[in-house]
């Protein structure tokens, strides 16, 4: 509950039955007053329990005799407010009700359900704990709500014990800047409270895991583990349901010698060839396997394999951290090492761009930039 202003009004919102309701008491400052006095008296019934008092007519206590109007506003109030609409309740709606209809955004825009239930889970076990999903949206600022919510982002993590990562900080504030941009671009709220945030710069992930590294651990993998592990390095596949584990039979053209992937995070499909070893190791699987897709497990499809890669790495004796997402990075990096066209590995690995396959991976050109130096001519004679 409490006491805002839009386009000059001064405005009452409260929650009655699970339900929340807004009441506009007109401009000027003894419209003011009525507001402020009519959200004690919804503060005071709370409090012992009894109704709301009736917005309508409503005379606070302390001067129930009224004006001579006999409205308690100036002449500019409006005398009989009809209901706001959403859209033009930029001051009154709250950070929960603008998330619900950010998520309802995302369903009809073509977000995974998976995405929407993990912002979801977000908003509700970290978001509104630290920011009041009865919050007006407008009334969040960057000083006083958004620095303390960074900050505690900064903090450490329930699950690890440890300090959150820079990438996992800025992903959070991501999303909630992603939920008052929709506002502002509905007209909802007057500005996005996140937008004067800087990111800080993300370290970039030291990935030590090498070609040697990786045959070790499915030396210790089980067995579809280990096939998952042959999948993704072979075709640069991202892992997990995003693009590995959602790869089905039906995407491998063995007459072509190449696999169609649908890439969920960018909508996109790609084609990669087939080496003809892989070609192989591909048809005899094919003949072995029990359910359309391609990583199974026990003849069902499997939807993670994060433990079970992990275990993988302890029994090979790995020390140093490893994510399943590093044998898309070796199947990049073990290409271009040995000479492979920057062009074509941005391709198979699906970039948007040849320019973010350079920011990231350019410095395994071996000999690239010598070879560039070495056709500059001499200045001076020799």
């Amino acid at each position: 509950m409490g006491v805002y202003q839009r386009d000059g009004r001064f405005l009452v919102y409260w929650h009655e039955n699970g339900k929340r309701r807004d009441k506009s008491f007109g401009r000027g400052e003894k419209a003011q007053a009525l507001a402020e006095a009519f959200d004690q008296a919804v503060r005071q019934a709370g409090e012992a329990s009894a109704p709301v008092p009736d917005p309508v007519g409503f005379v606070p206590e302390a001067s129930s005799e009224g004006n001579a109007e006999g409205d308690g506003q100036d002449e500019e109030a409006d005398p009989e407010p009809a209901p706001i609409p959403v859209k033009d309740r930029g001051g009154g709606i709250t950070f929960g009700e603008l998330s619900k209809m950010y998520l309802n955004h995302l369903r009809v825009s073509g977000r995974t359900e998976k995405h929407i239930v993990t912002l979801a889970g977000l908003l509700k076990s970290m978001f509104f704990p630290l920011i009041s999903k009865d919050r007006p949206a407008s009334s969040i600022t960057y000083l006083d709500d958004i620095v303390p919510f960074i900050r505690c982002m900064q903090g450490e993590s329930e699950q690890t014990k440890q300090p959150r990562a820079q990438a996992t900080v800025n992903r959070y504030g991501d999303y909630l800047g992603a939920i008052f941009n929709f506002g502002v671009e509905n007209e909802l709220i007057p500005s996005n409270p996140i937008k004067k945030r800087k990111k800080s710069r993300e370290k970039p992930r030291n990935v030590q895991l090498t070609v040697e590294d990786a045959k070790m651990i499915m030396e210790h993998a089980e067995p579809h583990i280990k096939w998952a592990m042959e999948v993704c390095f072979s075709l640069g596949t991202r892992p997990g349901v995003s693009e590995l584990l959602s790869l089905r039979w039906e995407n491998v053209d063995f007459v072509k010698s190449t696999v169609r992937i649908y890439a969920t995070k960018t909508k996109t499909f790609r084609t990669v060839p087939l080496n003809p070893t892989f070609l192989e190791r591909m048809k005899a699987m094919k003949e072995q396997a029990k359910s359309p897709c391609v990583i199974e497990f026990r003849g069902k499809p499997v939807t993670t394999i994060r433990k079970s890669f992990n275990n993988a790495c302890e029994l090979a004796g790995i020390t140093y951290p490893v994510r399943m997402y590093d044998l898309r990075h070796l199947f990049a990096t073990t290409m271009l090492s040995n000479g492979a066209d920057l062009a074509a590995v941005s391709k198979l690995m699906g970039h948007s761009t040849i320019k973010m396959t350079a920011d990231v991976y350019y410095h395994y050109l071996e000999g690239e930039k010598e070879r560039a130096v070495s056709t500059l001519p001499s200045l001076v004679a020799v």
